[in-house]
């Protein structure tokens, strides 16, 4: 019986995509190395190389290592309880095969110091400048933390189009960023005046945790400072004293115009003061993320998700070249401001609490209508029914492929 993943399509028409999956049980499972991990998919008789990788998301924590491939040819619509795979992916030891060419790339900028300032990351239609510090001209303007301060789609600006569609770079909002979360809330059980704890992260560098590139994606972790949190013990309701961080998983796929990120808190008890307790024990406590992002985008529509629940938002221009944005999660948004404080071109949203939030940021031009389903409809593939992939359990039943290939194993 050969190695195998099962691949389930939950819509009722046929997709292709991305799929991830955990990677520790694979290797566990097959102990086949990264470096030697082939896969293909069963219905290619010619078993042709899938574009893969594996991502080390965490170096602290292998249990977030990540399986990332492509399945270039579409597949088939599942059973509606998913219990029918629509089809298979089969995982050989053998010598990955390059093209030469990866698509989805990164480049880390490093100061004198050996700090990472920020993070180019670019595919065939963007290119994204993110910032990890809080001045990136070394001034007294220090509120850009955590932003994507450029976003070229299609090789032109997208926070500041209009004058990006004449011609013009010098001059542009030295104010415009995106994709910042400037605020954290944390749920405060000890002051019941207060209903969350506040961590306000603009002003605050961040580290590069880990970077990772291949055929598939171009990927960075980072974390924020470190910051006190005191939370009740479930079982005891005495005061536990943990120094936190905020992790953000950024990922740009190959050929895709949007980035996904995937959000949490890690917290490690703090055992006396300055001091991070060697115990293996790691927490992570409910969050809430407030974006903010300064966008020139003119007049503009807002159009929102309100039924079954809000978990995405679509902000188009009304003026050529008509710049969109838009914002999926899957932890439901709790509110979005625009005008915030009164500035138009000044967007704010709020995150409702979770330990684990998923948000894609989809960047668009040259669409005047129509760009809300759009989001809608990503966020319905990417996040309400993303692609799925498990380990082949079931030796007992034949493994059946349907078209274009049939194989009865």
């Amino acid at each position: 019986m050969p190695s195998l993943l099962s691949i389930f399509n939950p819509s009722n028409y046929w997709r292709g995509g991305h799929f991830t999956i955990p990677w520790q049980p694979i290797y566990q499972q097959f102990q086949i190395l990264p470096e030697e991990l082939v896969l293909s998919d069963l219905r290619d008789l010619s078993h042709t190389p899938l574009n893969a990788q594996v991502d080390r998301i965490d170096p602290e924590d292998s249990s977030r290592d990540t399986l990332v491939f492509s399945l270039p040819k579409v597949i088939p619509p599942g059973s509606e309880d998913e219990v029918l795979a629509s089809t298979f992916v089969r995982l050989d030891r053998g010598k990955p095969v390059f093209s030469g060419l990866v698509e989805p790339s990164l480049e880390v900028v490093y100061s004198a110091s050996g700090q990472a300032r920020g993070v180019r990351l670019s595919n065939s239609r963007l290119v994204i400048w993110f910032n990890l510090i809080p001045a990136p001209e070394d001034n007294s303007q220090n509120w850009f933390s955590g932003s994507a301060t450029s976003v070229q789609l299609d090789y032109q600006e997208l926070l500041d189009p209009f004058r990006a569609a004449k011609g013009e770079w010098i001059g542009q909002d030295p104010e415009k960023r995106c994709m910042q979360v400037d605020e954290l809330l944390l749920p405060e059980q000890f002051h019941p005046a207060s209903q969350y704890y506040n961590i306000s992260l603009f002003n605050h560098s961040y580290r590069l945790v880990s970077h990772s590139s291949g055929s598939v994606r171009a990927s960075i972790t980072i974390a924020s400072e470190p910051f006190d949190y005191i939370r009740a013990e479930p079982t005891t309701g005495s005061k536990r004293h943990f120094i936190c961080e905020l992790y953000r998983v950024i990922s740009l796929y190959a050929g895709a115009n949007y980035l996904v990120e995937e959000l949490y808190v890690k917290g490690k008890p703090r055992v006396e003061q300055d001091t991070v307790s060697d115990r293996q024990e790691v927490v992570y406590p409910d969050f809430a993320a407030r974006y903010f992002a300064h966008m020139n985008m003119g007049r503009t529509e807002d159009i929102q998700q309100v039924f079954p629940v809000f978990d995405w938002f679509a902000i188009g221009s009304s003026e050529p070249p008509y710049p969109a944005y838009g914002l999926m999660t899957n932890v439901h948004l709790n509110f979005l401001t625009h005008p915030h404080i009164g500035h138009k071109s000044h967007f704010s949203w709020q995150l409702l609490p979770s330990n684990y939030a998923k948000c894609v940021h989809l960047f668009m031009r040259g669409q005047p209508e129509g760009f809300d389903a759009r989001v809608g409809h990503l966020w319905y593939e990417l996040i309400h029914k993303p692609l799925r992939a498990e380990i082949y359990q079931d030796t007992s039943c034949p493994i059946v492929v349907k078209l274009p290939f049939v194989v009865a194993l």
